[in-house]
């Protein structure tokens, strides 16, 4: 998963629980402000409850002096109004909470405040008017006794709603106390998944980046690579750095062969110069002391062979040294491994059909054919060169049935002065790979455990590309 991906998810994860615990936190104070909002109108209907209540005895109260005699005028005109305040009262209750209504029974309430209007007007009215004190007086009795009941029940309506007001109360508190608790836990858990996603974004993106850091800063080692793990990025990355620290340690040693080349044509530049007159002095006297015959002449014969075998390793070291292509000649692969075969005993040639041209240097790539035939017949009985078309080019493998090469020693055969016979020079081999190269060509060696015995692929490109 990329760092893209991983950072998104991340986010979107957050975000998600960031919002639900918004919404948890909402949700919780809507409640709390709904519960707040019913004690508010409950608090306010109470109050209108005692007001009409307030309201009926004063309406009460003037009756009662109508009825002693007192300024009928002013009284009246307060009773009145009186009642007009109380009309409007009345329809005020209910108005906050609907609930107002059916708990006090408004509609009984109205019509025993019209029965009171009614018997006010009709009747006590006309019968104070006639001088009839003593019905006023009894009608007026009447009223107060249905005034007191009226007064009780909103008293009994004012109770309730206080108990009503006491429970909303309560349940505000709690519904204050649960959305603290859920607007809580509802953060802690947003938190503590914020804290998650850091920790596996650390540990999926830092983690792996840090390890990369910490093994680019130390890359000194020709074999040193850092870790392709983590995202795709990063990986991706590790890998880059990989090919370019692959390229450079490429780069690194064929720098080092060509300077090494460079100093070895120097040194067999003058080895050869020093050497092979001398040896050629040696050679010609031990060629007539042997011709002359007589007890010395087997002592002649091995000075001759020991200086021929000097001379051969001089330009062996000349070989190496200057492995350049000569020339560039189209040349038949078939007919190049067929004049190697025939130069040794026991060869047995396989040519694939319609193998295409190569361009070399025809007595370098003679050369190196035999070296690598050569090389096989000091360690099998039996040798197989096998010609065919590979990767747009020509593969010569050259197989034995002899030990072959250890795996651990697939490189070190073509370095220079390796070799694992007492009386090899560890220069055949090296001397092969260079010429190859020179061709724009590979060879490699085939381990033992792989090939089942000692195995050479040579391939060389086509002719279709041109060697400078």
């Amino acid at each position: 998963m990329s760092i893209r991906r991983r950072l998104v998810i991340g986010f979107l994860i957050l975000f998600a629980l960031s919002g639900l615990a918004a919404a948890i936190a909402v949700d919780a104070a809507r409640e709390s402000n709904a519960a707040l909002r019913s004690v508010a109108r409950l608090t306010e209907d109470g109050r209108r409850l005692a007001r009409v209540g307030a309201l009926v005895r004063e309406f009460s109260m003037h009756q009662s002096h109508l009825t002693l005699g007192m300024d009928r005028g002013e009284h009246l005109g307060h009773s009145r109004h009186a009642r007009h305040l109380l009309a409007e009262a009345v329809s005020q209750l209910g108005e906050t909470d609907p609930a107002v209504e059916r708990r006090v029974a408004l509609d009984t309430l109205r019509a025993r405040l019209a029965t009171l209007d009614r018997q006010f007007d009709r009747a006590f009215l006309p019968a104070l008017d006639a001088g009839r004190r003593d019905e006023a007086r009894r009608l007026h009795d009447a009223a107060v006794d249905e005034v007191t009941a009226l007064v009780g029940g909103l008293e009994a309506d004012q109770a309730a709603v206080a108990e009503a007001i006491h429970d909303a109360e309560l349940k505000a508190d709690a519904r204050a106390r649960e959305a603290t608790v859920r607007s809580a836990i509802a953060m802690g858990a947003a938190l503590g998944a914020a804290l998650l996603v850091a920790v596996w974004v650390a540990r999926t993106v830092s983690g792996p980046v840090a390890r990369l850091t910490a093994a680019a800063a130390d890359l000194s080692g020709a074999e040193a690579r850092v870790p392709e793990e983590g995202p795709p990025e990063v990986a991706g990355l590790g890998r880059t750095l990989n090919r370019v620290l692959a390229d450079l340690e490429v780069q690194r040693r064929a720098r080092v062969e060509a300077e090494t080349l460079a100093a070895l044509g120097r040194v067999a530049s003058g080895v050869a110069h020093e050497i092979n007159n001398p040896l050629g002095v040696i050679l010609g006297h031990a060629r007539l002391i042997e011709r002359a015959g007589g007890p010395a002449a087997a002592d002649a014969e091995a000075i001759a062979r020991e200086a021929r075998q000097c001379q051969a390793i001089v330009q062996q070291l000349l070989d190496y040294a200057r492995p350049g292509v000569l020339r560039s000649d189209p040349i038949d692969p078939a007919e190049a491994a067929a004049l190697a075969a025939e130069r040794l005993d026991g060869v047995t040639l396989r040519c694939a059909d319609g193998l295409p041209p190569i361009r070399a240097d025809r007595q370098r790539l003679d050369q190196l054919l035999y070296n690598l035939l050569s090389n096989a017949a000091q360690f099998g009985a039996h040798m197989t060169l096998d010609v065919a078309p590979h990767a747009d080019g020509v593969r010569f493998r050259v197989t034995d049935d002899g030990p072959g090469v250890a795996a651990a020693d697939v490189e070190r055969i073509f370095e220079p002065f390796f070799t694992t016979r007492p009386e090899g020079t560890g220069l055949g081999l090296a001397i092969a790979r260079s010429v190859a190269q020179a061709h724009r060509g590979t060879l490699r060696a085939v381990p033992a455990d792989v090939a089942g015995g000692g195995c050479f692929d040579l391939w060389l490109p086509a002719a279709t590309e041109e060697l400078s």
